[in-house]
């Protein structure tokens, strides 16, 4: 009986991996991890180019983004803030300190962005930190809530 309660006890430990997991930045654990750190990479590439058909199909369509101030808006707003615009130019994204974690077809995200805006000639760095939610549908990993915190400061600068 005592074997039969450890065998069990040790099946459900190594489970809990599966139910909860880490992805450590660069190294992930599970297929699903990769498969989020490559939609946040083109995530990033569609914010940088601008590239309004690669954010639609990223947004999932009850995208809820929670701004700064606490503000909400939904996926079309979002879309519309992404058009270009005169007199600015997204030059690179860069996604740090990335941590995921997989809840069967749900994954939660945080990171430290670092944002190199040109913006009416002059240049402009931003940071800010970032929680993302994403929903595995139809085989595909989609940004479903954002909140994004007030911009900090730029690492290594004070």
């Amino acid at each position: 009986m005592k074997n039969c309660f450890f065998a069990v006890l040790l099946l459900a430990l190594s489970a809990i991996p599966c139910i909860s997991q880490t992805v450590a930045e660069g190294v992930p654990a599970s297929q699903e991890g990769r498969e989020i750190f490559t939609t946040i990479a083109k995530w990033a590439d569609a914010v940088r180019d601008r590239d309004i058909k690669a954010l639609d199909s990223l947004f999932e369509e009850d995208l809820i983004v929670t701004t700064g101030d606490g503000r909400t808006h939904g996926k079309k707003e979002e879309l519309e803030s992404m058009k270009p615009v005169a007199n600015l130019r997204t030059v690179s994204i860069k996604n740090d300190d990335i941590k995921v974690r997989i809840f069967g077809q749900a994954a939660v995200a945080t990171a430290l962005n670092g944002m190199h805006l040109v913006i009416a000639g002059k240049d402009v760095r931003m940071s800010f930190r970032y929680t993302a939610v994403f929903v595995n549908k139809d085989g595909r990993w989609q940004l479903a809530a954002l909140q994004i915190t007030t911009p900090v400061k730029s690492p290594g600068k004070s």
